[in-house]
């Protein structure tokens, strides 16, 4: 019989017909309160997975790896990769990567399978409808971006949100966590060098920044902080990664990482 998931004609026929600014608006209204992803039902994350797509069909950006809209300082609203590549980038990074990809918002699941995808139809027509109601601008009310984990003792660690900075002049990109522990502010900063790789090499579209991880710096309340170097890994390197930008206007961004994960990112005002 026919794969009910492979029926529609396109991924954009699973909701109605909708602007650039209300399939924009579906999107985050898909993301709103999976806490970047991590608590996403498989419906709500698969149907996140087809706007991305949808998106990146009509991304308006040529070269975006080149394009100055890619700096500046970015809200991360959603992260998303397969059970698979969640496993083998664990594997890949080892149990300090694995921790820093967790601090930093950067996990969380995207199901693959043709049930999920079918399923996410009916979740991304409710918030299409939703989204072709009426006018919500993102900025008009942030998102919710923090989450309490409660500890042993009792307190938590709140997380406030997940941050990328970019300066594509500079070649420099951080990913930043702000939390607070006790209610006193924590950063956690990973600093890294970044340069566009060839065209060549992604199908003639420079959309791709190649990246390697420098230092952590851990900035607790008043105190010093606290910069651990990242060269001794890899030989000398540190850890390396790519980035795709698959999708680029001036306010909003969307990628793709070396280890199968899926990025939503807003500019921050």
């Amino acid at each position: 019989s026919a794969d009910p998931a492979a029926s529609s004609s396109s991924d954009s026929d699973s909701v109605p017909d909708l602007t650039l600014y209300q399939r924009k608006q579906l999107l985050l209204r898909l993301c709103a309160n999976t806490d970047r992803g991590k608590n996403a039902t498989p419906e709500i994350a698969a149907a996140i997975e087809e706007q991305v797509c949808a998106l990146e069909a009509i991304n308006p950006t040529k070269d975006p790896a080149l394009a100055p809209e890619l700096s500046g300082k970015w809200s991360l609203l959603y992260t998303g990769s397969s059970l698979e590549a969640a496993a083998s980038r664990a594997e890949q990074e080892g149990p300090i990567g694995s921790a820093l990809t967790e601090v930093t918002g950067s996990s969380g699941n995207v199901p693959t399978t043709v049930k999920a995808k079918a399923e996410a139809r009916a979740a991304a027509a409710a918030a299409a409808a939703a989204a072709a109601a009426g006018p919500r601008m993102y900025e008009d009310k942030p998102l919710p971006l923090g989450r309490s984990i409660s500890n042993k003792s009792g307190g938590g660690v709140e997380n406030k949100g997940n941050f990328q900075d970019i300066d594509s002049e500079a070649g420099t990109v951080q990913n930043r966590a702000e939390l607070e522990l006790f209610g006193l502010p924590l950063e956690v900063r990973i600093e890294a060098s970044c340069v566009p790789v060839p065209a060549e090499q992604t199908g003639g579209e420079s959309r791709r920044l190649a990246v390697a991880f420098q230092r952590v710096a851990i900035k607790f309340w008043k105190l010093p902080p606290l910069v651990v170097p990242l060269g001794w890994i890899d030989n000398g390197k540190g850890p390396e990664g790519w980035l795709d930008t698959t999708y680029l206007d001036d306010d909003f961004r969307l990628g793709r990482g070396d280890k199968g994960s899926t990025f939503v990112t807003v500019r921050r005002k």
